[in-house]
């Protein structure tokens, strides 16, 4: 059955298009658990299906300018879900490993930074804030990985623990760096709103 724009649903678009934080929030509260549950059915795991959310409506906020043109936001949202689902995919098989690469994994936020903290090395700065801050085996693990280059299995020798766990504490750290960049640089009504998501529908 096709989907119909409400009038509730077009002033949200409208409204999150002209930069309206509240607009923004009634939206993801209203379509979070269809973008949880398109992720949830594809990765089949619960926390990379809420990162999965947080990456696909910080899209949803840099493309805001287009909203108010979709004619079927709901079938727009699982697009936009599935496309990031795949590009997370490709680059765990890719497992490049460099930190250039996994910068590039935070453009979204990039974007983001320039337009709310302007140009200039402080979005790297704010990365290595984030990094700091990480407990001393998600840092040896993001540091051994992502800045030297070395694979999980190699990473495991050095720290002496098994692969899983350097697993465990990479993904560790890269939620908590998102999740610390997000929080600087204006969303973090976007992290505030998705949490009471979780806890209403889930």
């Amino acid at each position: 059955m096709e989907h119909r724009v409400t009038y509730q649903e077009q002033d949200w678009l409208v409204r999150v298009a002209e930069g309206d934080h509240q607009a923004f929030a009634a939206l993801l509260l209203e379509y979070h658990p269809l973008a949880y549950r398109t992720a949830l059915k594809l990765t089949n795991d619960a926390w990379q299906a809420e990162d999965v959310v947080q990456e696909v409506f910080l899209k949803v906020w840099l493309k805001r300018s287009t909203l108010p043109q979709i004619e079927n936001f709901r079938a727009w949202l699982v697009t936009i879900t599935t496309h990031v689902i795949y590009d997370m995919l490709r680059k765990q098989h890719a497992e490049k490993g460099h930190l250039a690469s996994w910068i590039k994994e935070l453009e979204p936020l990039q974007q983001l930074s320039q337009q709310t903290m302007g140009e200039g090395n402080a979005f790297e700065e704010l990365v290595g804030q984030a990094v700091e801050r990480l407990s001393p085996k998600q840092r040896q693990a993001f540091s051994l990985i992502k800045k030297e280059g070395y694979s999980r299995e190699e990473a495991a020798k050095l720290m002496q623990v098994s692969p899983e766990t350097v697993k465990s504490h990479l993904d560790l750290a890269m939620r908590s760096i998102r999740a610390y960049c997000i929080s600087r640089i204006g969303l973090g009504v976007l992290l505030l709103t998705l949490a009471i998501a979780r806890q209403k529908y889930f």
